[in-house]
């Protein structure tokens, strides 16, 4: 047998030799990964080594006395059967097969092994040889029902070819993708309503059957977008399905359906009180609240609106002795818009210091901020201003705290008397209609509205426009308007 070995730095090329030297009917008899010898062993690289014939040489190395066969349809096991000589391969038991591994770098179809041979093959290769044979490690058995040519390996098969037809898609009518999305947003919907119920801050129960056109558009992106603010998922539901038959009898726009349940929803919740320093006089206004909520900050827009846009006289108060930065930050903004400024250490200092007031300055008391779970040593001030009824006591809340909170405070500084709220801090959040639970659930009025640190530009009085506005980030007054227009 003529028998040719081809090295190469992958087993691809050395077919490729194979198929330009022996032609594309050679037989690969043998794959096997080598190392080259280097200079004292470096500098060597790994190799594949390639043992291949043509058919005229396999022909002619079989016995005379023996009639050629055509063993295409045969196959050849390998086997270590203990009876075999060191020399020869026999079939023995299939548990006994040699060990074989191949190279990672080929596939299993580049490193097959392929003999023809006759019934008594004339070429009885060693141990060594029939160790060196590597395949796939998950081929249990090394198994092959014809040989193959160079030119068969390096043909992709038809199996493998990618598509070139694409595939015919079924046809879906449009009534049932709608009526699929209809389910979708129907899924949705009740897990964002079971998901609200969990983290409803009293425990309320959420009515998951509500109206089935509240799970189609507009009703449904309506719904998605005032969520997605922050306010109660019932809430929304429930106004709207107020406005389902205005809008199918063409009272309501498409483009006013989220106004017209944002606003309904305000309406209905929440409280809207003018400016407690324009109900009474002498106008006497307290701010509680807990700690870095910005009490002090509202105080000066109070003061700067007041003193420069109204032209009164404004009386500053503050208890907050323990901060003497900002008593001194307020003394000194006091003196630059003309106003007085007191500090008082007691309640009897805060009651002597009302009393020397004139009936028509606006007073505004600065009280210390506290935790609300660690209110201990504020009953002597938190029952002298319960019991002054012609002092105005706002809750100062940051919108950025959430419900849970929100509530827990608001039920704690009740110790006060608290006759109202202001919301600072609205540019800070990105669900600031969270907070409309609070004020719903607390019961108190709503007085102001603070976003920002511009005094006294970000201070509004609390009215369901500018609530608006602040929820959905835009001048929601001057929408209105314009729609009417």
């Amino acid at each position: 047998m003529n028998i040719k070995k081809y090295r190469a730095n992958t087993t691809r090329e050395a077919l490729e030799k194979i198929k330009n030297d022996l032609g594309e009917d050679a037989f690969v008899l043998e794959t096997k990964q080598i190392r080259t010898k280097g200079f004292l062993g470096i500098g060597s690289e790994k190799q594949i080594e390639v043992s291949a014939a043509t058919p005229d040489s396999v022909a002619g190395s079989e016995p005379n006395n023996e009639p050629a066969r055509d063993l295409r349809d045969k196959k050849l096991n390998l086997s270590d059967s203990s009876d075999a000589g060191p020399n020869s391969i026999e079939g023995g038991e299939e548990n006994s097969q040699p060990e074989v591994q191949r190279d990672t770098d080929t596939t299993l179809s580049e490193a097959r092994v392929q003999f023809t041979n006759s019934a008594k093959p004339a070429f009885y290769p060693s141990r060594k040889d029939v160790d060196a044979v590597e395949i796939s490690s998950r081929a249990p058995r090394v198994v092959h029902s014809k040989p193959e040519t160079t030119k068969q390996l390096l043909t992709v098969p038809e199996e493998t070819a990618p598509e070139t037809q694409p595939k015919q898609v079924p046809l879906v009518s449009n009534r049932e993708l709608e009526l699929l999305r209809s389910e979708l947003r129907e899924v949705k919907f009740s897990l964002s309503s079971l998901a609200a119920q969990r983290g409803t801050p009293n425990g309320n129960s959420v009515d998951l059957e509500a109206q089935g056109e509240i799970f189609d558009s507009p009703f449904y992106d309506t719904y998605l977008e005032l969520s997605s603010t922050g306010i109660k998922p019932g809430y929304v539901r429930e106004h709207l399905a107020e406005v389902i038959e205005p809008f199918k009898n063409g009272l309501i726009k498409n483009e006013r359906i989220l106004e017209t349940v944002l606003l309904n929803t305000l309406s209905s919740k929440i409280i809207f009180e003018e400016d407690p320093l324009q109900l009474a006089k002498p106008a006497v206004l307290a701010l509680i609240g807990s700690t870095g909520v910005g009490k002090t900050t509202t105080i000066a827009k109070l003061a700067a609106r007041v003193a420069l846009h109204e032209d009164k006289r404004v009386e500053l108060v503050t208890l907050d002795t323990y901060r003497i930065a900002a008593v001194e930050q307020l003394k000194t903004y006091a003196d630059i818009i003309g106003a007085g400024c007191h500090v008082v250490r007691s309640v009897l200092e805060l009651e002597a210091v009302l009393r020397r007031l004139p009936d028509d300055a606006t007073v505004l008391i600065d009280t210390i901020g506290k935790n609300p779970h660690d209110l201990a040593d504020q009953f002597e001030i938190s029952d002298y201003l319960r019991s002054r009824h012609d002092i105005r006591k706002c809750l100062v809340m940051d919108a950025t705290t959430n419900p849970f909170d929100g509530l827990a405070a608001l039920n704690k500084f009740s110790m006060y008397g608290t006759d109202c709220v202001a919301l600072t801090k609205l540019d800070e959040t990105i669900r600031p209609g969270a907070l409309i639970e609070i004020i719903s659930e607390g019961g108190l009025p709503l007085t102001y509205l603070c976003m920002g640190q511009r005094v006294p530009e970000d201070l509004r009085n609390a009215n369901v426009e500018n609530l608006a506005s602040q929820i959905l980030r835009k001048d929601f007054r001057a929408e209105i308007q314009n729609s009417l227009n």
